[in-house]
């Protein structure tokens, strides 16, 4: 039978008898096939759930090393087999349609070969999507959604910078204008230090610390020794959850500051120690953050959860709150997530009507120097239903592969420029892209310290990539000085693959430094996040990694006759 079909691809299908084909395609195939069994296989504990990186284990673990091994023997043995013969260095007639043909082979292999992580994952997904049915996902993270602020953990905002929408108990208090007009009063003694600094107003108004300033005079009563720590955040209605994250995207001013305004100028001195009291205003009211989206209902989103949230504290109903914690420990308990609450019940960690200021904190983990206080590990809680939802909703066969394409085509043309010019051009052009990248960043690094430009990355390149161009050609004209051509000529067909993502990248950094104003106070990141012209960039750049491939597969299709034209050239 084997006999039978190497006869047959001889004599009908000589490219794909020459490249070995059908056999290193089906070791491809095995060893895929072999990573998803291995994935799937991997995930065999409850416990693995709260792995934060339980979908990166292949890398994580080691298990890559054992894969990489096989296959580079692998493709080792098979490189061996097909340079053997290599009909165009023989001078046998070889049309391009042939020898793009062959490129087109090696690239898909090398595809196969490389998509195996993407195996492993899907095996190890495959196995965690059905751990729990859609709909007790969904009603999980509802309650999810619900509870969570009532965890009172540091990493979430409670303070008025914090919310988004308004609160009437706290705004009837303190008016927009008042806010702006203390902010103006703040803003001009600021600028008389620092003439330069630019600050905004905040909006909603209620976000601004003035606001706060203001809101603590009508509480002296919450005046405290000890301030309250919480996280200062802000996370945007509108904006989406990340998809690596178990928790959602927001804005950090910094890591952890008190959520309390300081009472100026009320201190007590002693014994060398200075005492500062403050106004502990952090309040459930002021949580706005959204653990899960739903993916088959849209209309329960980060607003829906805050109005749901402000509606049942408005009520003033404990059992209905007693209710919710209840549903939110089973599901502590049935995921078998730790927590204590020995101290005292949850709902009497819980702030009271009609304000609800927070005055404890329940840790997120258990720890020892604590004194083994309260806590609810509500972070382990949601990575396994970040863990759930991702398989469930995130799991497609496509997933990276714009990656694994881009390297694909790096390890490809690594191989066609051996296969389509000599050993001693191919190792010319090894060493001197080493010597070139080394020339490069001196020259880079020497420009920088005079002209400080943000620029000379991509000028540097670009300028390299003309001069292969203009000597490739040269040479091939002039058919003289066969070496420099040849090596100059591959250097542009490596330096080809990513020249067009360096210009899209170089046109969005000068858009960028064009639209952003340095000196505001708002950060490049959340500039970034807003303007929409350069949101509208950077999801072309995502989409223009699936296209590059495609450009160059058929610009290289043209290539192919100017190695012909290379090869034809006289021995020197």
């Amino acid at each position: 039978m084997f006999k039978k079909l190497n006869q047959t691809l001889i004599t009908k299908y000589p490219l794909i008898w020459n490249l070995k084909y059908i056999w290193i395609l089906l070791v491809a195939l095995a060893i895929n096939s072999i990573a998803f069994i291995n994935g799937f296989l991997s995930f065999n504990k409850k416990s693995q759930l709260q792995e934060f990186q339980l979908f990166n284990n292949f890398i994580n673990e080691g298990t890559f090393v054992y894969y990489i091994f096989i296959s580079v023997i692998l493709l080792i043995i098979w490189i061996y087999f097909y340079i053997k013969n290599n009909r165009f260095k023989s001078f046998y007639p070889t049309s391009r349609n042939y020898l793009f043909k062959e490129f087109l082979a090696v690239f898909s292999l090398f595809i196969v070969f490389l998509y195996i992580p993407n195996s492993y994952q899907l095996g190890i997904k495959t196995r965690v999507a059905n751990y729990m049915s859609e709909d007790q996902y969904l009603k999980d993270i509802d309650i999810i959604n619900r509870g969570q602020a009532f965890t009172l953990q540091q990493g979430f905002g409670y303070n008025n910078y914090s919310r988004n929408l308004s609160i009437p108990v706290f705004d009837t208090l303190v008016s927009e204008q008042q806010t702006r007009q203390l902010f103006n009063q703040n803003l001009i003694e600021l600028k008389k230090r620092n003439p330069k600094l630019v600050k905004q107003f905040l909006e909603p108004y209620f976000r601004n610390d003035e606001f706060e300033t203001l809101l603590a005079e009508h509480f002296p009563q919450r005046k405290s020794y000890q301030p309250i720590n919480f996280n200062r955040n802000y996370i945007p209605l509108t904006k989406k959850i990340s998809d690596d994250s178990d928790y959602p995207s927001s804005y950090n001013e910094a890591s952890v500051v008190e959520a309390a305004i300081p009472y100026e100028n009320d201190f007590e001195k002693g014994n060398d120690t200075v005492a500062y009291t403050y106004i502990n205003l952090a309040s459930l009211y002021n949580y706005s953050s959204l653990a899960f989206e739903n993916p088959k209902d849209s209309t329960k989103n980060h607003e829906y959860y805050d109005k749901e949230l402000i509606t049942l504290l408005q009520k003033n109903n404990r059992n209905d709150i007693q209710k919710l914690l209840n549903s939110y420990k089973e599901l502590l308990d049935k995921n078998e997530i730790g927590y204590r609450l020995e101290k005292a019940k949850w709902i009497d960690y819980i702030p009271k009507y009609p304000y609800y200021f927070i005055d404890y904190q329940l840790n997120d983990f258990n720890n020892d120097t604590l004194k083994k206080a309260d806590y609810i590990n509500q972070s382990a809680l949601n990575i396994i239903y970040s863990n759930v939802g991702q398989a469930k909703y995130q799991s497609f066969w496509l997933n990276n592969i714009q990656y694994y394409i881009l390297s694909a085509l790096v390890f490809t043309m690594l191989l066609i420029t051996f296969r389509f010019s000599s050993f001693k051009v191919w190792l010319t052009t090894i060493i001197g892209a080493g010597i070139l990248v080394i020339l490069g960043s001196v020259i880079g690094l020497a420009f920088n310290y005079i002209l400080s430009s943000n620029y000379l990355a991509y000028i540097i390149l670009f300028f390299f990539y003309i001069v292969f161009l203009i000597l490739t050609f040269f040479g091939l004209k002039n058919g003289k000085n066969k070496l420099i051509t040849g090596v100059n000529l591959n250097w542009f067909v490596l330096t080809n693959i990513f020249i067009a993502i360096f210009l899209l990248s170089f046109y969005i950094q000068v858009r960028e430094d064009i639209l952003y104003d340095y000196t505001q106070a708002e950060s490049l990141y959340q500039f970034r996040e807003k303007n929409k012209e350069l949101q509208l960039l950077n999801q072309l750049a995502d989409i223009f990694l699936y296209i590059n491939p495609i450009i160059y597969v058929i610009t290289f299709y043209f290539i192919i006759n100017l190695y012909k034209k290379w090869q034809a050239m006289p021995e020197e």
